[in-house]
């Protein structure tokens, strides 16, 4: 129980998507330790035994022990990825790949996933939502900087293809005035 109660704590705004966009679901093993991103294999471990406590099969009542059995079982995958740094390091790159996916898909379409996994709008009239103000602020800032960097380049561009031509025409002339 106190496992569940820390993993409601762990998952916060950051926290990544269960179904990615096309792709089979993606358990949040960190939320099922109850533990930070950021924890370290001491912490996972002692996190893992504690809620092997709380849930193991053989500590519960026989009504409780398949879904104690389910529980187990979601700890001992969690344990055998988080613990074992090769497979930590795959998951977490996963983790990441679905959670840039989820905020591009937020930025330019207003989100892709279902609040609540619940209900999809069949026609797709909730498919964008109406922005906030601080994601208007945000864009409007995102847009001047990226005219600001195409008015950069295609200003260099235009001035090396300048300086180029007058380097050619003077070259040119130089040339003809020899001849």
């Amino acid at each position: 129980m106190a496992a569940q109660q820390r993993a409601g704590q762990a998952a916060g705004p950051g926290a990544p998507p269960d179904t990615p966009p096309g792709g089979p679901p993606v358990p949040d093993h960190y939320r099922v330790l109850g533990v930070a991103y950021t924890a370290r294999k001491a912490e996972i471990t002692r996190a893992y035994r504690e809620a092997m406590k709380a849930v193991h099969p053989d500590r519960q009542r026989p009504e409780r022990r398949s879904s104690a059995d389910e529980q187990a079982k979601q700890l001992n995958a969690a344990y055998a990825v988080l613990s074992s740094p090769v497979k930590r390091q795959a998951y977490d790159q996963t983790i990441r790949a679905n959670l840039v996916q989820d905020q591009l898909m937020s930025r330019y379409v207003g989100g892709f996933y279902p609040a609540a996994g619940g209900d999809a709008d069949p026609f797709g009239a909730n498919l964008r939502r109406d922005t906030t103000a601080a994601e208007r602020r945000e864009r409007a800032v995102t847009d001047r900087h990226a005219l600001v960097t195409v008015v950069v380049v295609f200003g260099g561009f235009t001035l090396a293809v300048l300086i180029g031509l007058l380097v050619w025409g003077v070259l040119g002339a130089l040339l003809r005035a020899t001849t």
